[in-house]
């Protein structure tokens, strides 16, 4: 009985279901255990996720911070200087990694410190540690030899816990895949990154050179999952998307093969991986990027705020709102930034429901005094300049200097009766800026009538993202990559917050029908169009023809990716 509960919940959340488990004949024996475990090279140095040096600023991270790990560490430190090869049970969980974790009686699971993620909670049976793609072949074959579905992850980063594995599967972690070859030409116009790099490795790597990747905001992320997910980030505008960057990759398929992807090799799956993002397509073990220099006088990152106790002179919020909302669409691709707008609820009838802060931060490619009529603009709607960084370096004046964003082990963003769970976000054309605004004003009035009770979600943070392809001076082709083209057209990317189906529909209504695939719902309405439309739109059923000519049988799985059909939202 509690056996088919725990299925029947897989099926809810869209988790895949492995035909084989310890009961079965197709479950391995201890020698074919052992014979995995030797192929991957037990004597291989497995120390890459030590941070040598951590303190802020000191060694770049070599993968996701959990929350609370000492010395910022990834996976807890359990074993970082050692890992071994391959971690293993026959064992059915009684209850979710670091559910029941408390500092008198921390989790001691091995397997869970293997598998530790984002949003995570389920444990696999196997999680493989390769250190080359000939090992990464190896465990993809031994899969496929025994009927386990396959999943794979590399930092831990994503939001919505896609890659969570069936019970009895093979979790492939490409953690350990660290390559950094820069290329030889002139201008050193690329370089070959391990799927398991982050970004701030690559670009401290590539600090010496003066060059810079395409990234996001946040320093722990992989540059693997961000890349083919779309990528949003500081340079967005300017340099493109993660998946414009691309030039190439190489990926173990289902059956065990090596591929070298390009405009010239394999070129449909290229074309697919670039947009239609997660672990559903193979095993990628090194990707092939476009680098970028910063201007001959830097770059300048702008920071700045506005705080208030209380939301009782709304004509003169709204009316700044507007203002802003005016500033945006007019920053050219020199400009990339974000905006969070922070709401805290308050039962306090003098502050009229809420209180709240804004914060925004850009990156402008060229000098401060280039900037003076935006920063002015800023001034006039009350948004003080907080910050003003002449960046020389990316990574010297901006990567070393930011914090990780840490992972939470524990399921944290599942949906709820009150809420979709996720990131709920819809990507925004330019000519809808006005309309954002309202939606922005809609969140305030709504949690300001809540009275104190954040209820459904309606109350926290609301991020506006202005680092797409929407302004950019020289338009990104719309047909070289799988992303939709309302993904190739929004000027923002917004994180709208949690709420019902109903709340997300109204707010899906009035901005857009599309959303970034690694920040989304985590449950999809029909009446909005379902996370096929959301997430992959016009491209869809061309995306799932492509993986079904290159995992036919369906091995890789992930949630709300290409090829899912066990999800119900």
């Amino acid at each position: 009985m509690v056996v088919k509960v725990i299925l029947a919940l897989f099926t809810l959340l869209g988790f895949a279901e492995s035909a084989c488990d310890p009961s079965l004949p197709c479950w391995p024996t201890q020698a074919e255990v052992d014979a995995l475990e030797n192929a991957l090279d037990p004597t291989a140095d497995r120390s890459g996720l030590l941070r040598t040096d951590p303190v802020k600023g000191g060694s770049p991270y070599p993968a996701g911070i959990p929350i609370y790990s000492q010395n910022d560490q990834a996976l807890y430190g359990y074993e970082i200087d050692a890992l071994k090869p391959l971690y293993y049970t026959d064992k059915q969980l009684e209850y979710d990694c670091f559910a029941k974790s408390t500092i008198r009686n921390p989790e001691d699971r091995e397997i869970c410190f293997a598998s530790v993620r984002n949003n995570g909670g389920q444990a696999p049976a196997f999680v493989a540690f390769p250190t080359t793609s000939q090992q990464v072949q190896a465990a993809v074959s031994f899969a496929k030899e025994h009927d386990m579905c396959l999943s794979v992850l590399g930092t831990g980063h994503d939001f919505l816990d896609r890659h969570s594995n069936c019970e009895f599967g093979m979790l492939i972690r490409t953690s350990l895949l660290k390559e950094m070859t820069l290329s030889s030409d002139s201008n050193n116009s690329t370089v070959k990154l391990g799927s398991g790099t982050t970004f701030s490795e690559v670009q401290d790597f590539l600090a010496p050179s003066r060059l810079y990747v395409a990234s996001g905001w946040s320093v722990t992320v992989g540059i693997l999952g961000w890349s083919i997910g779309g990528g949003h980030g500081p340079f967005g505008p300017s340099a493109g998307l993660g998946v414009d960057n691309i030039k190439e990759f190489e990926i173990v398929t289902a059956d065990g093969s090596l591929l070298v992807c390009s405009d010239e090799s394999n070129s449909d799956l290229f074309w697919a991986v670039r947009g239609g993002g997660g672990s559903t397509w193979g095993v990628i073990t090194s990707m092939t990027l476009l680098t970028h220099s910063l201007p001959e006088n830097g770059a300048t990152l702008f920071q700045f705020y506005a705080a208030s106790d209380n939301y009782c002179d709304t004509d003169t919020f709204s009316t700044n709102l507007d203002t802003y909302m005016e500033i945006l669409p007019t920053l050219d691709e020199r400009w990339s930034g974000l905006t969070f707008f922070t709401v805290k609820p308050t039962a306090d009838p003098t502050k009229c429901g809420l209180e709240y802060d804004i914060f925004s931060q850009y990156i402008f490619l060229g000098l401060e005094e280039e900037a003076k009529e935006v920063v002015q603009s800023m001034a006039s709607i009350g948004l003080a300049n907080i910050l003003t960084r002449k960046i020389s370096s990316w990574n010297e004046d901006y990567v070393k200097m930011a914090d990780p964003e840490y992972l939470c082990p524990t399921p944290l963003m599942i949906p709820s009766e009150t809420s979709v769970g996720g990131v709920p976000s819809v990507l925004v054309p330019r000519e809808k800026s006005a309309d954002l605004g309202q939606a922005i004003k809609n969140r305030f009035s709504e949690c300001s009538a809540a009275a104190g009770v954040a209820t459904d979600g309606l109350c926290g943070r609301y991020e506006i993202y202005h680092d797409i392809t929407g302004n950019a001076k020289d338009p990104f082709s719309a047909d070289d990559v799988s992303i939709t083209s309302s993904f190739r057209n929004a000027l923002y990317h917004v994180v709208t917050g949690g709420g019902t189906h109903l709340t997300m529909d109204k707010v899906y209504e009035l901005l857009g029908d599309y959303c970034y695939q690694n920040e989304c719902a985590m449950q999809i309405s029909e009446e909005s169009g379902g996370w096929k439309k959301r997430v992959f739109g016009e491209q869809y059923e061309s995306l799932l023809e492509i993986k079904n000519k290159y995992d036919p049988e369906g091995k890789f799985w992930c949630r709300h990716c290409v090829g899912d059909e066990t999800s119900l939202d």
